[in-house]
């Protein structure tokens, strides 16, 4: 069976509101990481830069970068600065995208509509 990543992800989501804010506030900080990691790779390699070549510039082992990159690390702000500085770049604190109304009520809906389903099947 196929499905689309923002099919897992609406279920993903759903099942978060359905487990109440924690739940909702550890899904923001899971997407924030793999955007962060995902960003960084992408402007590396914008820049044209190689993991080794970027790890000169900031001052920051291969390794590390690497495991940045790839979701598996948690850096600190001084590391994060520190690539940032190094690919010409700047972090910054943007306003969040706000859920429109509709969107709220239909994630509200199919948390609510799963959870009828789940309390039938037991």
């Amino acid at each position: 069976m196929s499905r689309k990543f923002q099919d897992f992800m609406r279920e993903v989501e759903t099942e978060a509101l359905r487990e109440g804010p924690r739940a909702v506030a550890e899904l923001a900080e899971f997407d924030a990481h793999f955007r962060l990691a995902g960003q960084l790779l992408a402007l590396r390699k914008a820049r044209g830069l190689t993991q080794r070549q970027l790890s000169v510039k900031a001052g920051i082992q291969q390794s590390e970068i690497s495991r940045i990159e790839a979701a598996h690390a948690n850096p600190t702000m001084m590391t994060v600065f520190a690539i940032a500085r190094a690919l010409g770049a700047e972090v910054r604190l943007v306003p969040g995208k706000r859920r429109s109304p509709k969107a709220k009520a239909d994630l509200r809906r199919a948390a609510a509509s799963s959870a009828r389903l789940v309390r039938r099947d037991r």
